[in-house]
């Protein structure tokens, strides 16, 4: 009997109001919670129940159920905060964390979550409250990022000294200048040179060393020339032999008649610096790049033009021992280290991952995610590549949900499970008139 029927339907939609009503609940428990995403309740009519009419065959429905409880993943606002491991991704991506002791079992121990809110754990690994780890790429001496996803680790050790290798010149020679027909003189360096240059290196300790470099213009038919005379003070090598200043290189460079730099030329460089120094340190002296076997075009190399000599700038590649002072993380997601030496290295990078069906994550509580068939394996790389995001630092994601979209849905909920219910009476009201027509 269709009337009967009817108390069913209504039934069912007294289910799935109130399901939905659930949604609405948590949805308004967890919006103060930070990086949850709001969840939507959707439905589907049952099969309908088929009939004859008099117009031929129809269908009259059987009640709703619940479909799908679909997360929504939109961004949610920023807040700023006062710690820098609260981290925060504009756009896509989710941080992935590592937790063997998570407590879903299917995850593999790998969980996605947009709640940044991280820390510093005993040994130094970046983890959630939980006991996760934050996965991201380690950075090596030479500030190169490994392809390998591993456990973020900020070391806050000392930072070991570095001896200088390299040394970058960009100078101004005076093509005014006379050839000097007299030879250099170790004893006398200032009159028997046109320009002094001095800039402090470092030996295998980290000790500051002032490399005072001459130059002295030569005979030269194609272009202009200068040779260089790289000196420290005798006292600070072991093989000074009494002298007040020890030579510990010699080259040329050379530049074409417009005064580019052509070409460079190191004869020898040997510095044996003393108190245990590693011995016959080697520095290279870079020019710039020079338009013969360098292919360069001039732009930010020495020159040689008539104006006065002069350093437009120098810097060398050593450094003394340090402590890490403090800590940057960029929009990009890498982490660099701040050092008393003055020294700024790359320490890692964070990881983001990405997903074809976002839809497709489960739930694993604590506003974390798992990955599953549906969702596809997760695409991880560093953040700002490919559609990744980007990270904000002493920042935290809230929220998205909007309460004034919740209590308006709560209201239309409400107002469904009133008229389900109404429905119910009404089809008992039919139903007591049927019984009451024995009477």
């Amino acid at each position: 009997m269709a009337i009967t029927q009817a108390l069913y339907s209504g039934v069912t939609g007294l289910s799935v109001m109130s399901d939905t009503m659930s949604v609405v609940a948590n949805n308004l428990a967890n919006a103060n919670s930070k990086g949850f995403k709001y969840d939507r309740a959707e439905f589907d009519d049952l099969l309908s129940m088929d009939m004859g009419t008099s117009a031929g065959a129809a269908q009259i429905g059987r009640g709703a159920r619940l479909s799908d409880v679909r997360t929504i993943h939109t961004q949610g606002g920023l807040s700023i905060t006062d710690r820098l491991t609260d981290l925060a991704v504009q756009g896509n991506g989710f941080f992935t964390v590592r937790n063997p002791m998570g407590e879903k079992a299917e995850a593999g121990g790998m969980f996605y979550t947009r709640v940044g809110s991280f820390h510093f754990d005993k040994d130094g690994y970046l983890s959630d409250k939980t006991g996760g780890r934050l996965q991201g790429y380690a950075a090596d001496q030479s500030d190169r990022l490994s392809p390998k996803l591993t456990d973020l680790r900020i070391v806050t050790n000392n930072l070991p000294p570095s001896s200088t290798t390299k040394l970058k010149m960009n100078i101004n020679l005076d093509s005014r200048d006379e050839v000097m027909e007299q030879d250099f003189d170790i004893n006398n360096p200032q009159d028997t040179s046109n320009f002094v240059n001095s800039v402090n290196v470092f030996d295998s300790h980290g000790t500051k060393h002032a490399l005072t470099t001459y130059f002295r213009r030569v005979e030269d038919d194609d272009g202009i020339s200068f040779e260089w005379h790289a000196t420290v003070d005798g006292n600070e090598v072991t093989d000074a032999d009494g002298e007040k200043i020890k030579e510990v290189g010699r080259g040329k460079v050379s530049f074409n008649s417009e005064g580019v730099l052509l070409a460079e030329e190191t004869t020898e460089f040997s510095a044996n610096f003393s108190k245990g120094a590693v011995a016959e340190q080697f520095i290279e002296l870079d020019f710039g790049n020079n338009i013969g076997e360098e292919e360069g075009n001039g732009v930010g190399a020495s020159t040689a033009v008539a104006t006065d000599s002069v350093t437009v700038f120098h810097s060398q590649n050593g450094y003394e021992a340090g402590n890490i002072k403090s800590l940057n993380i960029g929009l990009d997601g890498k982490i660099k280290g701040y050092y008393t030496n003055g020294v700024q290295k790359l320490i890692g990078a964070f990881a983001l991952s990405t997903f074809e069906n976002k839809d497709g994550l489960m739930k694993a509580g604590r506003n974390q995610f798992y990955a599953t068939v549906d969702s596809g394996a997760p695409r991880t790389g560093e953040p700002q590549t490919g559609v990744r995001g980007s990270i904000y630092a002493s920042t935290l994601e809230e929220s998205n949900v909007d309460m004034a979209q919740q209590f308006v849905e709560m209201i239309r909920t409400q107002r469904g499970f009133q008229a389900n219910s109404r429905s119910i009476t009404t089809s008992d009201t039919m139903i007591e008139e049927v019984v009451n027509m024995k009477r």
